[in-house]
């Protein structure tokens, strides 16, 4: 809505009331120097959305598109309409969030049309004194809160700082501003991921005044994570969100206002000449992974079918099947995900089945369960399981299931060497070669979500498993003994496997002596 500038007491009523249920007016009206430019349809959806009703809102937007001013207008608007007493607004880290708040405080002094309007937010405006706008006094908080007009107070906070039973003159916080929360480079340690999210969840979300409806809270971020905080809310029902992309996957802007089509295909080629592109899909698109520089896609997935004429008379019968077992790392087993993979080895075909994938929380019997299961299913007889952390806890009770059940199998302990990227990469190759063959009931699971997602996967259980691949494959001795298209035809492997029978044989003594 466009509004006409005020010429009389009842047009600036109007225009004012216009801007006190509207952020999208707030800014254009009362901060013309700081909104200057046309607000996007991008733009629209975020001030529709803050506006609304909703009290647990979640927006991804590209960067640079103004998610920190809008916070601010809206913070401003709340301020100077009286609309709300306690106002939190958290960043990544106090001292940003410290100086955000203070560019707040600035703008709110130093602009004509706030001080024309609404006077001084140094005056109380019941007692018409000047106020200090630091708080310090207060021992509740820090020296960086201030107040304005005597009725609003702004809290900076970062990261992890208290937030949960702070209130203000009997009031709790009405207003939370999250703002860029999550750090780029801290959001890749799953344990930070886990800290964030529990503080956020137990201490940020009951921070509010639960007796009373009147609250909300805003998380405006850029998508940086599968498993980041914000992919969770934005997945959630329980919050009302919007995920905003710059331009589409063939690089047309969404945004003409703001990035031209040829603007947008100029950054992606920066991006792609310095080897970033992952950083423009997340920054710009909100897609965490790069769809362009995807190590593996689905283009690359193979598929066979158990119950298939060929796999069930030819190909089941000469294949070695193996099982590799992930099991969760945390002092509880059932607290996090294990994974176990059964692949076929087709050596003579050279080809990978993998025929089973089991991910879930197990307590440890039942991984022990699940595990001899698998083997008696498809007749295995080595299995690999990483030891990393657990070694003896993991070992010994299987060793020991082994003779009380009276099944046994070749153990082969693994040992992590180097992170979950870097353990994985190496069965990149097998996957763009085209040796792994996926049973097609596990199209779309678990394993090829996170193999598309890497090397930011929500989960990383089965990636962990498959990363064992090669391992398991040197330590066997396990190597393809036929390069050429797939063999059809059973006397043709016969043949193949009769030639590299005899050439494993010594050649024969001669000139035999007896005494």
């Amino acid at each position: 809505m466009n509004i006409i500038a005020p010429n009389t007491p009842d047009d600036i009523a109007e225009v004012l009331g216009y801007c006190s249920i509207s952020t999208r007016i707030t800014a254009k009206t009362l901060f013309p120097d700081i909104f200057w430019t046309e607000f996007s349809t991008l733009h629209d959806q975020i001030f529709d959305l803050i506006d609304s009703d909703e009290q647990k809102i979640a927006i991804a937007a590209p960067r640079g598109i103004g998610k920190t001013t809008i916070a601010t207008a809206l913070a401003a608007k709340e301020i100077l309409f009286r609309q709300e007493h306690f106002i939190a607004y958290v960043m990544n880290s106090a001292t940003v969030a410290c100086m955000q708040t203070e560019n707040l405080k600035h703008i709110l002094l130093t602009t004509p049309t706030i001080r024309h309007f609404f006077g001084n937010i140094k005056k109380d405006i019941a007692t018409d004194e000047s106020i200090p706008l630091d708080s310090s006094s207060d021992e509740t908080f820090a020296k960086s809160v201030w107040t304005a007009f005597g009725t609003t107070c702004v809290l900076p906070r970062g990261a992890g700082q208290q937030i949960r039973g702070l209130n203000w003159r009997s009031h709790r916080p009405g207003l939370i501003l999250v703002d860029d929360l999550e750090n780029k480079k801290e959001i890749m340690s799953e344990e930070n991921r886990k800290k964030i999210k529990s503080w956020f969840f137990s201490d940020l979300v009951k921070s509010v005044d639960r007796y009373s409806n009147k609250w909300k809270i805003v998380y405006i971020d850029t998508l940086k994570h599968e498993d980041s905080l914000l992919q969770e809310l934005l997945d959630s029902p329980d919050w009302a969100s919007v995920t905003l992309s710059i331009c589409t996957e063939d690089l047309e802007t969404n945004a003409p206002e703001y990035m031209t089509t040829e603007e947008v295909k100029k950054e992606y080629k920066e991006h792609e000449r310095k080897g970033l592109l992952d950083e423009f899909y997340s920054e710009f698109m909100n897609t965490p992974v790069s769809l362009a520089d995807q190590s593996v896609t689905k283009e690359h997935f193979r598929y066979y079918k158990e119950s298939e004429k060929e796999f069930q008379e030819e190909i089941r019968n000469r294949i070695e099947n193996i099982l590799i077992v992930d099991p969760a790392k945390t002092a509880k087993l059932q607290s996090a995900d294990s994974a176990l993979i059964c692949i076929g080895l087709d050596l003579l075909a050279g080809r990978y089945f993998v025929r089973e994938v089991i991910s879930e929380k197990f307590y440890p019997d039942e991984l022990y369960d699940e595990i001899f299961r698998l083997t008696t299913l498809f007749q295995i007889s080595v299995v690999g399981i990483e030891v990393t952390s657990l070694h003896e806890f993991i070992v010994q009770p299987i060793k020991n299931e082994m003779y009380t059940r009276s099944t046994f199998f070749e153990l082969i302990e693994l040992k992590a060497v180097g992170d979950k990227v870097e353990r994985f990469k190496h069965t990149i190759p097998y996957y763009r070669r085209g040796y792994i063959y996926h049973e097609e009931s596990l199209k779309e699971g678990k394993l090829e979500s996170q193999i598309l997602s890497f090397p930011k996967p929500k989960l990383w259980d089965c990636i962990d498993c498959m990363s064992y691949l090669p391992k398991m494959l040197e330590l066997g001795q396990r190597y393809f003994s036929y390069s050429g298209s797939d063999l059809d035809d059973e006397d043709e492997i016969a043949e193949q496997e009769y030639q590299i029978l005899e050439e494993s044989y010594e050649p024969a003594l001669t000139d035999w002596r007896c005494a």
